[in-house]
């Protein structure tokens, strides 16, 4: 006949066997992302449950010598996908014979180290409350304190997805008011916002506020720090305006005036220099590595330097119009879908000449 023992360590076994399952359940999310973009921190949470398995299972056995095998089977099964949901590499790789060598040699040892130290603490923790001395189970407590485990397991990822975010406010808030006192802040673009005459490649400088603009990033957390560095920058423009930066930047209405009575030169010595630039029919190439290159060289290239603008120069193609200031670095874009739309054509360019 089997004693209450034998049913509390079977029931114990199950716990254990039953979360296999359900781990992997949870853990699926993180198992299949590449790594890039970042997946909610909610479900990256979800790996590190591995360990309440072994405090639940461990309020209906005590340290015995068939408890020790369960919680050592248990340790490298969930190790191996604890393993999966490492992200070494972008985009993430995994082999199954690399998983196993990783779980078998690395991380099933070290996840071993933290079970039993894990078992040790709770075991002192049950053996303060009585828990295992009573010859007749206290079913009572057991289930009270098996409710708490649970709640706490089922609150982890939710706090941990608090306190990410959270960071991610601060650093972002700390970063904007860095930035701003620098004069480098960034104007993070949304998708979907209108779009900014001139600003169409990432870096270029927003015609409205005078900053330099960037998309935000794709991932759950970046998107997150994007968002409040762009509140904090929003409240700075609030109170000081725009940025002196805008005085050097063009309007639609300027660079159409402009292209209609400036002395625009048709460009026939490449390449054309402006600073630390270097600008050919193939696009251009900056010496921080920057740079813009099309498939097929460009039939023609005019330019000018505007004077009002600090010696800008406007350099135009049949593709796009790019604004440089005069140490080389890229101010405006106009290309895509902005480009079209100005009605450009060799004709204008040379309609003063």
């Amino acid at each position: 006949m089997r004693t209450d023992a034998d049913n509390q360590r079977w029931l114990s076994d199950a716990i254990l066997t039953a979360s296999i399952p359900i781990y992997v359940c949870l853990c699926w999310p993180a198992i299949i992302r590449r790594g890039y973009p970042e997946i909610d921190p909610f479900w990256l949470a979800m790996p590190w449950l591995w360990i309440v398995p072994i405090i639940l299972s461990g309020l209906f056995d005590c340290d015995s010598s068939s408890r020790k095998r369960s919680i050592i089977v248990y340790t490298f099964v969930s190790s191996f996908f604890f393993c999966e949901t490492l992200a070494f590499s972008v985009p993430r790789s995994s082999s199954l014979v690399g998983t196993i060598l990783a779980t078998l040699l690395l991380l099933g040892p070290l996840n071993l180290v933290v079970a039993f130290v894990i078992e040790k603490a709770s075991q002192f923790v049950f053996r303060l409350t009585r828990l295992h001395e009573n010859v007749k189970p206290n079913t009572r407590v057991k289930i009270f304190l098996a409710v708490v485990i649970l709640c706490l397991a089922a609150s982890f990822p939710f706090a941990c997805r608090a306190i990410v975010f959270h960071l991610a406010r601060v650093q972002a808030h700390a970063d904007a008011d860095r930035d701003w006192a620098k004069g480098e802040a960034i104007w993070y673009v949304k998708r979907g916002d209108p779009a900014m005459f001139g600003a169409s490649g990432d870096g270029c400088y927003s015609v409205v506020n005078g900053l330099k603009t960037d998309m935000m990033k794709p991932g759950v957390t970046v998107n997150v720090y994007c968002e409040a560095y762009r509140s904090a920058v929003e409240q700075k423009l609030a109170q000081s305006g725009p940025t002196d930066k805008i005085k050097d930047l063009f309007t639609e209405a300027e660079l159409q005036s402009w292209i209609k009575n400036a002395q625009f030169r048709r460009v026939e010595s490449f390449p054309l220099k402006q600073g630390s630039t270097e600008i050919t029919l193939k696009g251009f190439q900056s010496s921080n590595g920057r740079g813009c290159w099309f498939g097929e060289p460009s039939k023609f290239l005019y330019c000018a330097v505007v004077p009002e603008k600090k010696n800008a120069l406007v350099a135009i193609n049949d593709q796009s119009i790019w604004i440089f200031a005069e140490d080389g670095q890229l101010l405006q874009s106009i290309d895509y879908d902005e480009y079209p739309q100005m009605k450009i054509t060799e004709d204008t360019l040379t309609a003063h000449h």
